[in-house]
């Protein structure tokens, strides 16, 4: 297995004369050169120069357990026409030599997808970087379901979005799921916090809703990374689990992305205002009730992406091993799970401060 960042344990490493081949073979495309992209925790992605110019082309092996499920091409294709309508950038899925959006590798569960590339780089860590996003981001909403929500193919049932409420048995059924793994002792502190932090999350059905609603097009990974900045000009890249929600839950992973800090204290509440402040300029209006309760849906937020961290500790499945900042798959994704737990902790202790800097207490 070759080495370097995004690298999935148990899968074996696309390479780049792999992604040459399947550039030709499905795409009918002879490519100049291709490069890995030491970029996105989920997928292998390459960047493709065809022979005789015509644009660079993204290609990506897409992680197996999206199933290989059309959704992930047809949902991000109607995304990108109706964002196209409204004049919004966003990278256009290329269809194969089949007519499909997603072609089938020669490895077991390989499914490959190539869309266009839009130059960019990662907005900064700053408050105005996040009002800025948010400010694009409702514009996607607002795009996405005006007057009425697009049309999506149902995603394959899957540990790969935030849209579920964590709750004190998925970290106490570790222990169950997992009892024959060796490395299980070793996560029972991380687990008994989460467990108690799922437990004092709100139990109000306003805040179950948010978890629970599917009536509106969201992206579900709205994080910092999927924002490309080219100096005068945003756009929200990585459609992959586009999905019907509650756009609360988009605007609370923005917030968790570009507010959380390494270091105590570890979220900034003025990144979350403006956050708010920029959403609502372009975004949906919600309701001040239901913004009141972002601070409670960042947390759930944070506390359900460590039970996902926590479970690929163990199964080491989903999320892509950066060889360059952690010694082991294992040892990244319990100091990712560590850093939010404690991000969840702080919530829970400011939560009425950061509902009051909002203006909703």
């Amino acid at each position: 297995m070759r080495g370097g960042r995004g690298c999935h344990v148990g899968f074996p490493e696309a390479t780049e004369e792999d992604a040459a081949r399947i550039l030709l073979r499905c795409w009918g495309i002879r490519a100049a050169s291709v490069r890995p992209v030491a970029a996105g925790r989920v997928n292998r992605t390459f960047l493709a120069a065809p022979e005789g110019g015509g644009g660079l082309l993204i290609l990506q092996r897409l992680n197996p357990v999206f199933e290989g499920s059309h959704a992930l091409g047809d949902n991000w294709h109607a995304v990108s026409l109706a964002l196209a309508e409204s004049g919004l950038p966003c990278p256009r899925l290329v269809p194969g030599l089949e007519g499909g959006f997603l072609a089938s590798g020669p490895g077991w569960g390989e499914s490959w997808r190539l869309s266009t590339f839009i130059d960019g780089v990662r907005p900064g860590l700053t408050a105005e970087a996040a009002r800025a996003a948010a400010r694009f981001l409702g514009r996607c909403h607002t795009a996405l379901n005006r007057p009425r929500p697009i049309l999506l193919v149902p995603l394959p049932r899957g540990e790969f979005t935030n849209q579920r409420l964590p709750r004190a048995a998925d970290f106490e059924d570790f222990a169950r799921l997992y009892r024959c793994h060796p490395s299980l002792p070793l996560l029972e502190g991380p687990l008994a916090r989460g467990a108690y932090e799922a437990r004092a999350l709100p139990g109000s059905p306003s805040f179950q809703r948010v978890f629970l609603l599917k009536d509106l097009v969201i992206h579900l990974d709205p994080k910092r990374d999927n924002f490309l900045d080219d100096g005068g000009a945003l756009t929200l890249i990585d459609w992959d689990t586009v999905s019907y929600g509650d756009p609360l839950l988009d605007l609370g992973e923005l917030c968790r992305s570009f507010a959380a800090r390494p270091t105590p204290p570890c979220f900034d509440a003025g990144t979350m205002r403006e956050a708010v402040e920029g959403y609502r300029e372009t975004g949906l209006d919600m309701g001040d009730r239901h913004f009141a309760l972002l601070p409670a849906a960042v947390r759930g937020i944070a506390v359900n992406l460590a039970r996902r961290y926590l479970a690929d500790a163990l199964l080491e499945t989903h999320f892509a091993w950066d060889r360059e900042n952690y010694p082991s798959l294992f040892e990244q994704n319990m100091e990712r799970a560590g850093s939010l737990l404690l991000l969840a902790g702080e919530l829970r202790e400011r939560e009425f401060e950061l509902m009051e800097l909002l203006g909703y207490c």
